[in-house]
């Protein structure tokens, strides 16, 4: 066990609890770092790994890969941290990269540490849900362009942001599941409509801005290039039946655990295909088994139906660490996301602060 790689988890929330345990069941050898107390119901017993510290710098090395788990606003002194330590560190880091005003120091972190290597994990980059998705897409309709690409991931985050956890008040919605949707429209769009879109200026967005929690739920609508349609939506609060603000196309997916509802949608000419991300909800009020996505293709000759099991942050994690500890280095990170929620983020105000010219931008579903 001692000659296992060892990594070290920094940051042990939600994301640095999945990023322990996926890890360790890599085959490495993981500890963590966490200056807070854990924390949990009554009578459930610390689960923290006996290897754990309260300060990044009592961690004994070596340590072969860092993985930063750390709230968006901590990323980047939480790297310059690693870096002091160890000038040629391998890192990984959760997703969104860091906050917009935070890129430059990032870059020049990065540019002071040309040794070091560095990846933002972004899970849906690595589903394989999408890819045969888009697979379907190529088999059924290959003559036919794409001409819409329709993503929605929501949660109720509502128990959680009450308690004092996942409150991203810089970027409010755009700094949870629209990374990941982003994500999702890298791999559907065609890449050229996807570059447009990623570097183009924000066409139309409208949302619920929240006293405390900023912006809660939001739509966007872009038509980059060559008239495909983009359309990205995402709540943090819960959408009721009645919510206007949900799109028609996603209406007829119900939500799993923790009101969720992940879904992708290709048309391309009289064609519809759709993925429904675990938690998949099923008509009795269930969800089919953990890591299972269900996908959806609506024909001209009928409907077609397949479930995939497939863990996209198992791919993500397993891929990164092959890349950081592997002879090629990575690519150069892509800060276009973070800029990108960082203007979304700006249409409502920017940390929080609503102006007049945007507060009245809104929906129903506020809570």
């Amino acid at each position: 066990m001692s000659d296992l790689p060892r990594v070290c988890v920094v940051g042990y929330g939600v994301a640095g609890r999945l990023h322990h345990h996926l890890l360790q069941a890599a085959g490495l050898r993981v500890c963590t770092v966490d200056p807070a107390p854990a924390t949990g119901p009554a009578g459930v017993r610390d689960r923290r790994p006996a290897e754990h510290w309260t300060r990044l710098e009592d961690v004994p090395g070596p340590v072969a890969l860092w993985s930063l788990c750390t709230p968006t606003s901590a990323h980047v002194d939480t790297l310059a941290a690693v870096l002091r330590r160890e000038p040629r560190a391998r890192v990984i880091l959760e997703k969104p990269a860091c906050r917009a005003e935070d890129a430059p120091r990032l870059l020049e972190l990065l540019r002071r540490h040309p040794e070091a290597r560095l990846i933002v994990v972004n899970q849906y980059r690595h589903a394989r849900a999408l890819r045969l998705l888009d697979g379907l897409r190529r088999r059924y309709m290959p003559s036919q362009p794409v001409t819409a690409v329709r993503v929605a991931f929501s949660k109720d985050r509502r128990a959680d942001m009450e308690a004092g956890r996942f409150i991203d008040r810089d970027h409010g919605v755009f700094g949870y599941e629209w990374p990941h949707m982003l994500a999702v429209a890298s791999r559907l769009l065609p890449a050229d409509t996807y570059r447009a879109y990623i570097e183009g200026p924000v066409q139309e967005v409208s949302g619920t801005v929240h006293p405390d929690y900023f912006v809660t739920a939001a739509r966007e609508r872009a038509t980059p290039a060559d008239g495909v349609i983009l359309e990205l939506y995402s709540s943090v609060v819960g959408d009721r039946p009645d919510d206007p603000g949900v799109p028609d196309w996603a209406r007829p997916f119900g939500h799993s655990t923790g009101g969720r509802r992940r879904l992708a949608q290709i048309q391309a000419g009289p064609a519809l295909f759709t993925a429904e991300m675990d938690p998949v909800a099923l008509p009795d009020g269930g969800r089919l088994p953990r890591n299972t996505h269900r996908l959806t293709a609506e024909l001209p000759t009928g409907r077609k139906e397949m479930l995939v099991n497939d863990s996209p942050l198992d791919n993500a994690l397993r891929t990164a660490v092959a890349r950081l500890l592997g002879d090629t280095p990575p690519p150069p990170v892509d800060l276009r996301p973070v800029h990108r929620i960082s203007a979304l983020a700006d249409r409502f105000g920017h940390h929080g602060r609503v102006t007049p010219a945007t507060a009245g931008q809104s929906h129903g579903g506020a809570a």
